[in-house]
């Protein structure tokens, strides 16, 4: 439903004389490679009014974690993971070293991508010196009677390899953020003793954060569509208490950003959630009240009723007759 859904505002947006959204795979990749690199993102008015939206769906179960010392580093952990795997390893690690991060647009301009001045001139001034290293140093090799010149062969591999040096660092850099994942990152963090306890642990994990919102925020440019990214959180009330609250702190962490495209789906039963937070210290100046602090946490709460008999034989029934093993073994 939800896929038609978004069919019908693209072509809404088409009839409205709004451009076809893209994607970064196939050839959009080596678009969005350029506009990484060499251009800077515009958050327009005409942007902010898009009703085109793609939904990124991240299931997390609290289970699966519940034997790791930090569970809500899993959390950040699965939220960077699955952002990578949905466009891909490389856009991410060109932006970890040369993306920008958007700015918004003064007045009504509608123009979406700005060339990056200083960009384009390092490395046109990087390409010149090299390439001039390479004249100096060829025509010391190869014209006759200047080979003997041994301090002119020095200058011209000195420069070359100079400028040709920061060009190899840049690349180093991006294959460097293509293999050593976001995910491996806070991983080898958590793991270290040594820098785990320290108040700069939290500010390494927060820069990741706001490395994946900047890069969804140029991937909604680039795109042509607004993202937002649905967490769906369960088991939960399966954990231990402490690492209930933390799970709710890293997502006061991820939320804390006023423009970051995070949507929350907690599934819990307060019933069994409010004692575990009781038990925690995060209930100060709450009045040790769990729901006092759930209330504050989730924006928008709602409750499912407790299912009856008759649903539960429904639902059950549902449930056989898709089964044609199990209507087998009941006959």
């Amino acid at each position: 439903f939800m896929r038609e859904e978004m069919a019908q505002r693209e072509a809404a947006e088409l009839r409205r004389g709004q451009r076809k959204p893209r994607s970064p795979h196939g050839w959009g990749l080596l678009e969005a490679l350029w506009l990484l690199a060499f251009y800077e993102p515009v958050v327009t008015e005409g942007h902010l009014r898009r009703k085109n939206l793609e939904f990124i769906f991240i299931r997390f179960s609290a289970w699966e974690f519940a034997g790791c010392d930090k569970l809500w580093a899993g959390l950040v952990t699965t939220l960077c993971h699955h952002v990578r795997q949905h466009f891909g390893a490389l856009p991410l690690s060109v932006f970890h070293v040369l993306g920008s991060r958007p700015r918004f647009a003064s007045g009504f301009s509608q123009r979406e991508w700005i060339l990056k001045k200083g960009t384009c001139l390092r490395l046109w001034g990087l390409l010149l010196v090299l390439a001039v290293g390479i004249a100096i140093l060829l025509v010391a090799l190869l014209v006759p009677g200047i080979k003997d010149h041994h301090a002119l062969k020095v200058v011209g591999s000195a420069v070359a390899s100079l400028s040709g040096s920061s060009l190899v660092l840049g690349a180093l850099s991006i294959l460097k953020n293509f293999l050593v994942s976001e995910k491996k990152k806070i991983e080898r963090l958590t793991n270290s003793d040594r820098f785990a306890g320290q108040l700069g642990f939290m500010s390494k994990i927060r820069e990741e954060v706001e490395v994946l919102v900047d890069y969804l925020a140029f991937m909604e440019v680039f795109e042509r569509r607004r993202l937002r990214v649905v967490m769906e959180i369960t088991s939960l009330d399966l954990c231990y208490p402490e690492k209930v609250a933390g799970v709710f702190n890293a997502m006061a962490t991820l939320l804390s950003d006023a423009n970051a495209p995070f949507i929350f789906l907690l599934a819990v039963d307060p019933s069994v959630i409010v004692p575990c937070l009781e038990q925690t210290g995060c209930m100060k100046g709450l009045a040790d009240n769990g729901y006092l602090y759930l209330n504050r946490a989730v924006t928008l709460p709602f409750s499912i009723p407790e299912m009856g008999a008759r649903s539960r034989l429904r639902s059950v029934a549902a449930a056989i007759q898709t089964r044609e093993d199990l209507m087998y073994r009941i006959i």
